[in-house]
């Protein structure tokens, strides 16, 4: 399965201005969200030792919502942060506990903001407008030190700086600073899109991104729409995104300037198109929508990553008053969407999945046999999958009652033809064991599934071939 990500990204800078007077043009953009501000001292060479500590996700901007209408104050967003420390201290200097002092200045939210509670648990105090915490030891650290809520007078648009720092024995200072500005923005997302069933693979799906702002003040920063592909691969590359690839999951983020004002909403002026994977048999196109300055962290393409060559994605302006937002206020930051969901021609192919066996003449192995692909398998009572293993490896059979599980184990065909029957499907899968007598290089078995032709013309993907890997 094949995830992709897409962030199409509204930003300050040269390019596209959305919900500005420029909403209809679009120029290269910003290659990165701003980037958590760390100031670091250097070391003392005589005292330090290898421990780093790192400062792997706080606010960049915050946004402090303002008393409503009904003089409640609202919920506002966690104050997250996210340390690490690399290593334990240096063995010369024992003793000094690795858990960092972070100290957190509020003091220019005087009059716009109050501390409502603190962490006493993550060892967290307050003095005032300040904040001093020290967590237990450790090497990673990720609390919520307070909560803020408005003052009662504070003025929309007014902004303060909140700064960090934090220390630890042995390890280098950090720093960061957030902005903090009064006033709420609701990011909104178009909630769903038509299913689409029949798709063959190697054809074309697409969805629009669309996404507003229904909160009371303009995202200052960018929107990153992070889109999400399940059975599929990009099909264009736009040159104001940057391309990423981590194991399975190919991902690009798209910039966009901003501000989003209030009231106003997007999508983009083509489809975010892939092509549908040749093994696929269902898929998903879905979109989250986030401020860029504080991106996910697990979503974000590193500023590294390289940019496409086609031509640039663009913003239209649509009515955004069926947009949905996320339920819960404290976190209006971000929205979802559930997307495109599409069904390919293969929905009903069933396919064997092949297998090889690992380990050393005379030992005995136990394996999962992979269950086939395909929605139908299993449907009718065709749950049993047909072993024919290679020369020189032998069934151990394992028995109801002589393990300790409810695990299935693949049993001797009754019908005498030598070959072994696996039943399933059946959490978390189906156990072979067998014993390698001797070494039979080019040894090949295969695995067969069977289907219904009548809903799975497709009869040759039926069989798959099992191997053997010889361990030394």
């Amino acid at each position: 399965m094949l995830v992709v990500v897409l962030a199409l990204v509204v930003n300050g800078g040269d390019g596209q201005r959305a919900g500005g007077a420029d909403a209809g043009r679009t120029s290269p953009a910003p290659s990165s969200p701003a980037p958590i501000r760390i100031a670091s001292a250097p070391a003392a060479p005589s005292t330090s030792g290898p421990a780093v500590l790192t400062l792997r996700s706080a606010p960049n901007v915050y946004y402090l919502p303002r008393y409503g209408t009904n003089r409640k104050p609202p919920y506002a967003a966690e104050f997250g942060i996210d340390l690490e420390s690399s290593t334990a201290p240096p063995a010369s200097a024992p003793g000094p506990s690795l858990s960092p002092e972070v100290t957190i200045d509020l003091s220019s939210l005087a009059g716009k903001a109050e501390i409502d509670w603190v962490a006493k648990g993550w060892g967290c105090v307050r003095t005032g407008l300040r904040v001093r915490c020290r967590p237990p030891g450790g090497t990673d650290w990720t609390f919520t030190p307070f909560n803020l809520r408005p003052a009662p007078g504070a003025v929309r648009g007014a902004t303060a700086t909140v700064t960090m720092t934090a220390r630890a024995a042995h390890t280098p200072t950090v720093r960061h600073t957030t902005r903090v500005i009064v006033g709420d923005p609701v990011l909104t997302a178009r909630p769903r899109y038509p299913a689409l069933t029949g798709v063959r693979p190697g054809a074309k799906v697409g969805i629009v991104p669309a996404f507003g702002n229904k909160g009371d003040i303009a995202v200052r920063g960018g929107v990153s729409v992070l889109v999400i592909a399940e059975g599929a691969t990009f099909a264009e590359r736009y040159r104001n995104c940057r391309y990423d690839t981590v194991g399975d999951r190919i991902s690009a983020q798209c910039d966009f300037p901003g501000p989003l004002a209030a009231g106003t909403a997007f999508e983009t002026d083509a489809p975010v198109v892939a092509t549908v994977d040749d093994d696929a048999h269902s898929g998903h196109l879905g979109f989250s929508v986030y401020r860029t300055t504080d991106v996910f962290a697990l979503a974000a393409v590193p500023a590294s990553a390289p940019h496409g060559t086609g031509r640039p994605l663009r913003l239209r302006p649509v009515d955004g008053r069926a947009f949905e937002e996320i339920g819960d206020p404290r976190h209006s930051e971000y929205a979802d969407s559930d997307g495109v969901r599409f069904a390919t021609t293969r929905v009903h192919d069933v396919e064997a999945v092949g297998f090889t066996v690992r380990g050393r003449v005379g030992q005995v192995v136990d394996l999962t046999v992979p269950y086939p692909k395909g929605d139908d398998w299993g449907a009718g009572g065709r749950t049993t999958m047909r072993v024919v293993l290679p020369r020189g490896l032998t069934l151990v059979e394992v028995g109801p009652g002589e393990h300790e599980s409810d695990i299935p184990y693949c049993y001797r065909n009754p019908s005498g033809d030598g070959s072994v029957l696996c039943p399933g499907p059946a959490a978390p899968g189906t156990v072979m064991r067998v014993r390698i007598d001797r070494r039979v290089d080019g040894a090949r078995g295969s695995v067969t599934v069977t289907s219904n032709p009548a809903t799975d013309p497709n009869q040759t993907d039926n069989t798959a071939p099992v191997t053997v890997e010889y361990l030394s």
